[in-house]
């Protein structure tokens, strides 16, 4: 199994000079088996460059989209994904419904014809809407997935992928699980916790160390520095402290820092890099900073990462 990163950024995309390393895409991770099956995690604007490259390929038949939520930074590529205006694609997209309205028609809301020309309904490709409940396993092609609650303004949800013998998880976009509970409004601020809160956080704080406990890889909403996160508490991320704390211990081998702030530079993105590969390593847990076109081998013999483009030459 492997790990292909198409974007990796969060909030917004930032593209130019001072993010050329790192990449400005936000987020979309391509998880493939060794069979040549694949799901996509998130449909960020990532999204479309991968599209691109299964439209060249000729591939793109059947795809399973897992979204973690319905916020624009990881809905908005839909749209420019090449395979949606292919007749022969099929595209089966699994996701939590925030609200009463049906997953189906909160999805086909990117594509509403205020914001974009082409409908959904009106692209070649056939859709199929599978609503997610935490908790409740299925299976995407190749892969055994397990999705658990995050901790995220107006829900978000987790995914535990299982394939050839090993195990990654995503965890994006939570927050930590003790300063503060996330709800079905915006928090102007950390809000006092009732017991009923504190038992929801430590329940799905157990439920996310249990989804987690023996991955290979794992990859981590680390959008703030911890000085960052001190002013913004309730925006629903975490720190790369953050992920280190939840991973350890537990059996992961790897965690990957991702969904950087669009404020972070190449040259903030290196500093953080080197600071926690080395606190990791005190840990016994490899770090990866995830970049555009990293290629992350996954389980028993895998080969070292690199990077799409080196492979290319």
């Amino acid at each position: 199994m492997q790990a292909v990163f198409w974007g990796v950024r969060g909030s917004y995309p930032t593209p130019g000079p001072e993010t050329v390393r790192y990449g400005g895409n936000t987020a979309c991770v391509e998880i493939g088996s060794a069979s040549g099956e694949r799901v996509v995690v998130d449909a960020g604007t990532g999204l479309a460059r991968l599209g691109e490259v299964l439209a060249a390929d000729g591939g793109g038949a059947e795809i399973h989209l897992l979204l973690s939520h319905l916020h624009w930074d990881h809905i908005q590529g839909l749209p420019f994904f090449a395979p949606c205006h292919q007749r022969e694609a099929r595209i089966a997209v699994h996701a939590l419904r925030p609200d009463a309205l049906r997953l189906a028609e909160i999805v086909r809301g990117v594509a509403r014809h205020e914001f974009f020309p082409v409908a959904l309904d009106d692209m070649a490709a056939q859709f199929d809407f599978h609503e997610v409940r935490p908790g409740a396993a299925f299976r995407a092609g190749a892969f055994a997935v397990r999705p658990f609650r995050l901790n995220h303004p107006f829900g978000a949800i987790g995914y535990r992928v299982s394939a050839d013998g090993t195990h990654c998880a995503y965890v994006c976009d939570t927050a930590p699980f003790d300063l503060l509970l996330n709800k079905k409004h915006f928090l102007r601020g950390p809000e006092p916790l009732t017991a009923a809160d504190r038992r929801l956080l430590q329940s799905r704080r157990a439920a996310l160390i249990a989804a987690i406990r023996g991955c290979d890889t794992v990859i981590y909403d680390t959008h703030y520095t911890p000085d960052e996160y001190a002013r913004f508490p309730h925006y629903g991320h975490s720190t790369p402290d953050h992920a280190l704390d939840m991973c350890a211990g537990i059996g992961v081998r790897c965690v990957v820092l991702f969904h950087h702030a669009p404020n972070h530079t190449d040259a903030m993105m290196d500093e953080i890099d080197a600071t926690y590969r080395a606190r990791g390593a005190a840990l016994g847990l490899e770090v990866v900073t995830a970049r555009e076109g990293l290629v992350l081998p996954m389980g028993p013999g895998r080969c070292a990462p690199y990077l799409r483009s080196e492979a290319q030459r």
